[in-house]
Order: structure tokens, then sequence, then C-alpha cells
């Protein structure tokens, strides 16, 4: 196959719903088949809204959310309580530790590990089918109100490499 075929770049602006519509659809598959392991990487992270649930759209997914934005919070713990390994990178900031309280609550819930960097730059959610990477942080300016550019990968060679990398960086089999 065309590995062309297998990537797509976004370029966002002020008010754009494909970052949005993205993650969204993202988050919906991982619901739909699980991922082994995912790594969610973002120096600024918040529990953004990731699923538009206000229709109950998703309500087959996961019949106890109620009709509303859903919380990247509840998606991985869905995720977590499926037996998704779950690793976060982050840095050790204000602004993301109402978030990191939020996710540290789940370790119960299934396989999690938070992983924390004052240099982290880096920005991206690699799942088994996907690797999306690019400046997009996991805030509501980084979905909703900056100008990003975001490269989404489904070449399994890519993601293959990309895992390796996380998880040679943050430890881990990455699995």
């Amino acid at each position: 196959m065309n590995t062309a075929r297998r990537n797509r770049q976004i370029h966002s602006s002020a008010r754009s719903v494909e970052l949005r519509d993205l993650l969204q659809s993202l988050f919906v598959g991982e619901l739909i088949a699980p991922s082994r392991c995912i790594w969610l990487v973002s120096p600024w992270i918040s529990d953004i809204p990731v699923i538009d649930n206000e229709a109950n759209t998703f309500g087959q997914l996961a019949p106890e959310w109620p009709r509303s934005q859903v919380p990247l919070s509840k998606v991985l713990s869905h995720l977590l309580a499926t037996g998704t390994t779950i690793h976060i990178a982050t840095r050790n900031e204000e602004h993301n530790r109402s978030f990191l309280s939020i996710i540290d609550r789940l370790r119960s819930s299934g396989p999690l590990a938070i992983h924390l960097s004052e240099e982290l730059h880096e920005k991206g959610l690699l799942g088994d089918q996907y690797y999306l990477s690019g400046s997009m942080n996991f805030t509501m300016s980084g979905i909703q109100i900056n100008e990003e550019f975001v490269h989404l990968l489904t070449d399994p060679a890519d993601i293959a490499h990309n895992r390796v990398i996380l998880a040679q960086r943050w430890g881990g089999d990455g699995k």
C-alpha cells in the first residue's frame, strides 16, 4: 500500500473543529477496539472534552456516561478498565496538576504510568493503529484556539518505530 495514504496532515485554525473531530474519532476507535498500550505525551495537559456525547451518540460504548461532553480522564479510565496500559508523559507544572491529580486516582483501575520531564516539548498520542504528533498540546488552547499542525501516521512501521522510541525514553516495554 502507498504510505502516502497512511498519513494525514492537518493545519488547524482558530475555532476549527478538525482537531476535536480527529481526537473524538481516535478515542471512539479506542473504545471500540482498545489498544494494548497508549502513550499520551504533552508538556501541557488538561482534562479536555474528547468525546461529544450530548446527543447520546456514543451511549452504547459507555452506558454510564451522561449526555454531555466526555473528558479525557473518563475515556482513559474506561480504557484502563479494559486492560489498556496507559503512559502519560508531561511536565511537572502547576497547569497540569489538576489533571494529574485526577489521573493519579485511576492508578488502581489498571496499568498506568506517569512520566515527568521539565524539558518535555514533544507532543503526541500513540495507539496500536496510529501515531498523532505535532504542535498540539492536549489543552483547550491546543485543540480549539491555537493554530496547530498535526501529523497522523497509520503505517505500522512508523507506529512501531515511535513506540520503541517512547519506551526507550520513558521506560517500560511499551506494550
